[in-house]
């Protein structure tokens, strides 16, 4: 559509405007889940419990939403095409839909936590509160690289 037609003048602050909706339209921030109706991309279960929720979101800003770490790990696996450039985000176990970037969050496989897929895989934003977890409640310390091989 023209400018003209609507009787905007280009002006540097249109411009500037333009840009920035532009480099906001392919964001890598993490979408918004709805617990209740959305689906998972791998196992196609709803995700209804924020503790576990996952995502994975594209260069273009496509989110793939999973109900597990382990569905999103599976999914990344076999999809590359897709997971290549993407940004991870896991749930902060302890604050339910808080996001944390993948890489640098601490795991727990936890004995006793059960989590939608089986795999009991807990994720927390630092190696204290995951140690404090597995203090009240046994499980393993994983790191994120040690979650590549899991989810079916």
């Amino acid at each position: 559509m023209r400018l003209y037609l609507l009787n905007i003048k280009p002006t540097p602050l249109t411009f500037v405007l333009s840009l920035w909706l532009l480099a906001t339209a392919c964001s890598q921030e993490p979408a918004e889940i709805h617990y209740g109706s959305d689906e998972c991309a791998h196992c196609k279960m709803m995700i209804t419990d924020n503790r576990f929720a996952s995502q994975m979101v594209t260069e273009k800003g496509k989110a793939y939403k999973f109900d597990a770490i382990e569905c999103m790990t599976a999914y990344a696996r076999e999809h590359p095409e897709t997971s290549d450039g993407a940004l991870r985000y896991v749930s902060n176990y302890n604050e339910g839909g808080t996001w944390l970037p993948a890489t640098k969050a601490q795991y727990v496989k936890s004995e006793v936590v059960n989590s939608p897929m089986g795999e009991s895989l807990l994720a927390f934003p630092s190696p204290e509160e995951a140690k404090r977890h597995i203090a009240e409640r046994p499980g393993k310390l994983l790191e994120w690289e040690e979650l590549s091989q899991l989810g079916r």
